[in-house]
């Protein structure tokens, strides 16, 4: 079997590894989720997977945002059957935006790569409340799924650079996924040193 299908299936199942232990915490009560923000994530990581297989043509480099879109959904779910749906806040409504702005940019210009890059821009501004709310209280999250997300974005990134075809905009989905997600693991071990 070819080295990037074997990473690109590694980064997919990383991601379902660690949505199955975030929802586990979900069920322990140990995070606390806002349903309404598990929603419009869901709805954005639809639109990424959609935009990214476009701008790609490549089911290997698109592997991670399936799995992803799939967990996501599954854990908008457990969230839902967990927690009370709350109004979902400015910045969920301003993600939300963002989704719609890429579709227009999408339709408009013909460019699902203009597309993506638009919501990477609209991934990195919803992770600000996840970023202040983690960083007032660590113990809100855990960090093993975040960092496991972290890692599985570096194999999605191999993925991409040992299926180069051009293009430098597909890389700023792994990177920005990397950086968003290890920024909460990184805020969350502060839970850890809390508690010794």
């Amino acid at each position: 079997m070819d080295t990037a299908v074997v990473l690109g299936l590694i980064a997919g199942s990383m991601h379902v590894v660690a949505f199955g232990i975030y929802n586990k915490q979900l069920f322990k009560g140990e995070s606390v989720p806002n349903p309404a923000t598990w929603l419009l994530w869901a709805i954005g990581t639809v639109l990424n997977l959609l935009t990214y297989f476009h701008m790609t043509r490549d089911w290997v480099k698109s592997l991670l945002p399936t799995m992803s879109s799939v967990a996501c959904l599954a854990t908008f779910v457990v969230a839902l059957a967990k927690g009370k749906l709350s109004k979902p806040s400015a910045g969920d409504w301003s993600f939300f935006g963002f989704g719609l702005v890429a579709l227009i940019i999408w339709k408009a210009l013909g460019s699902a790569a203009y597309a993506n890059l638009w919501l990477q821009l609209s991934v990195a501004v919803s992770f600000v409340p996840t970023f202040h709310g983690v960083w007032r209280e660590p113990r809100k999250e855990r960090c093993l799924p975040w960092f496991i997300w972290s890692v599985a974005y570096v194999f999605l990134f191999a993925t991409v650079v040992m299926r180069w075809q051009g293009g430098w905009i597909t890389v700023v989905y792994p990177v920005n996924g990397f950086v968003m997600h290890l920024i909460v693991g990184v805020l969350a071990l502060r839970r850890v040193r809390q508690a010794r």
